[in-house]
């Protein structure tokens, strides 16, 4: 197979001559795959800040750095704030097809 784009905004290290999305035309076609820990909302919030603190922690280790990479990914990791508006943007960006699939938010 012959790659022709990779989803997102961002070139991949593992296919360095292929073209974004965003790049071959089609500025909104932003999907890129992540991973992220989620919990309850009713969590309590020094619950949440311990575990966003630990998993920055566990990212930052390059032994889990190296893991991921190898795998194929980039490991990217932010802070808990900057992960739930980035969450919310995504969510707001994909109104319609949520709409459409009949998703409804927990």
């Amino acid at each position: 197979m012959i790659p022709l784009a990779m989803a997102g905004r961002k070139h991949a290290a593992m296919l360095p001559g292929v073209p974004t999305s965003v790049e071959a035309g089609f500025p909104d076609s932003d999907y890129t795959v992540w991973v992220g820990i989620l919990a309850p909302s009713h969590t309590p919030r020094p619950i949440i800040g311990r575990l966003s603190q630990e998993m920055m922690k566990a990212l930052a280790a390059p032994e889990t750095r190296e893991r991921i990479a190898k795998a194929g990914l980039e490991p990217l990791s932010m802070p808990m704030e900057q992960f739930q508006a980035a969450t919310r943007a995504e969510f707001a960006s994909n109104q319609a097809l949520i709409k459409a699939a009949g998703i409804k938010p927990q």
